[in-house]
């Protein structure tokens, strides 16, 4: 039936360009094949991951997760229904100089002898903004595409573009917004969007994507796990079945930085007998990058650098407790004092209450039997002035003269005699005052 299929679209001409495979999804265009043995390992799940120059085919925003000159290349091995296809593929990376950016160019070619053939050619750039409402600088990037659908009678040619966003959080979760294969000229739409995301915990990295191309929608789940202080890599993930059997895709890579080999291959869901699935290897070689052993004893630097810096702040926090301790030892002798005089002065002030109440038992007395007394004028003594007052917080002229005249109209009685402790209309506090005799009435 495939077949019959597949010859029938033969007949239609240009249209069989577009759908090279069964028309009856968006996942039977072989456009949605991409390279990378690490991205087709993840099952395809590599839009949030995006950390190798196979990202400009994927999401060119990762780009960004790049700073140094990088070149991976790969030959491959898919097989379908009908008959197997090779491919091979080139990517590149590198620093834009006197910029922030960084550029890549991709290259990816499959084909099936005498059949049918795919190229695909992408440039692009990446970059970063700063977004106050995010953790972290957002990375965007967008690339142009030239892709090439050849079959043994007709072949047709596409311009397109890609443009994709990276968003990170401080929780470790990576989110990818790509909106791809934008093409002109292909006489139907190939445009997907993708949402992705991709979490890592310790030395696992786990991925999802979500691809939405017109009507059809599917989602693709891939996961990395690290050995031997990121040495070693394995991968599974779901791969693309392209209206073939589905299938499992394992995969091994080896980081000997400099140089990068990545491995993909594929496990058939219903039996190792069935037709489906890839095979597929990468050699990479990261420009300027420092070679494993470097990292290696670089990386056992840093932590050893930073266990150092753990043992100082330790050692810095048990002196400030030691001196917590001393301080408070010193207070607990200061307060025990303050509780000895405190003791005292309470034993004093009973003995003070004591008499106080005994001259009050006699005065009660003496008022009950009062002694007569004779009748004697007695001449009021005249009183004293000048007068001294200690300021208390809240006197001011006019309450002070009303206290010791009972007109506070007197005010500037006082403030004649005492200008110097006067500041701003106010006595000053604690200073202590003279007040003048009060006029004489009359005068």
């Amino acid at each position: 039936m495939y077949y019959n299929i597949f010859a029938y679209m033969r007949n239609l001409g240009p249209l069989s360009l577009m759908i090279l495979l069964p028309a009856l999804s968006a996942a039977s265009d072989v456009a949605v094949l991409k390279p990378g043995a690490r991205a087709n390992a993840m099952g395809t799940a590599f839009s949030s991951v995006a950390n190798d120059p196979y990202a400009i085919f994927y999401n060119p925003a990762g780009l960004m997760n790049l700073n140094a000159l990088d070149v991976r290349a790969g030959l491959g091995r898919r097989f379908f229904p009908q008959a197997p296809a090779g491919e091979a593929s080139l990517a590149y990376t590198r620093p834009v100089p006197n910029t922030d950016l960084i550029a890549g160019l991709g290259y990816y070619a499959v084909r099936q002898a005498r059949t049918w053939s795919m190229g695909e050619l992408a440039a692009g750039v990446g970059g970063r903004f700063t977004f106050k409402y995010l953790q972290h600088p957002v990375l965007y990037g967008y690339s142009a595409k030239l892709l090439s659908l050849r079959d043994p009678k007709s072949g047709h040619l596409g311009l397109g573009a890609d443009g994709g966003l990276l968003f990170a959080s401080n929780m470790g979760l990576t989110t990818a917004l790509v909106l791809s294969d934008l093409y002109l000229g292909l006489g139907r739409s190939l445009t997907t969007f993708t949402i992705g995301n991709s979490y890592r915990l310790h030395d696992t990295l786990f991925a999802v994507d979500l691809k939405v191309r017109a009507s059809y929608s599917e989602v693709f789940y891939g996961l990395e796990h690290n050995f031997f202080n990121s040495l070693l890599q394995a991968r599974a993930g779901k791969g693309v079945a392209l209206n073939g059997p589905d299938y499992l895709v394992l995969g091994l890579g080896f980081n000997a930085a400099p140089w990068i080999i990545d491995f993909a291959t594929s496990i058939p869901w219903k039996g190792f007998d069935r037709s489906a699935g890839l095979y597929e290897v990468n050699v990479g070689y990261r420009f300027g990058a420092p070679t494993f052993t470097e990292r290696f004893v670089g990386e056992g630097v840093a932590k050893a650098g930073a266990l150092k810096t753990q043992i100082d702040d330790l050692r810095a926090q048990k002196a400030g407790i030691e001196n917590a301790i001393a301080t408070s030892q010193a207070n607990k002798g200061i307060m025990e004092t303050d509780l000895t005089m405190m003791q005292s002065r309470i034993r004093d002030m009973t003995a003070r209450l004591r008499d106080l109440e005994l001259q009050i038992i006699a005065a009660e007395h003496r008022k009950e039997n009062p002694k007569p007394v004779k009748a004697a004028a007695v001449l009021p003594k005249p009183e004293k002035w000048p007068k001294f007052h200690k300021v208390m917080p809240g006197d001011t002229l006019r309450s002070i003269a009303s206290r010791y005249y009972g007109n506070p109209s007197l005010w500037e009685r006082i403030y004649e005699a005492n200008q110097k402790f006067i500041s701003r209309g106010l006595p000053v506090e604690g200073a202590t005052l003279e007040i003048p005799a009060p006029p004489v009435e009359g005068k």
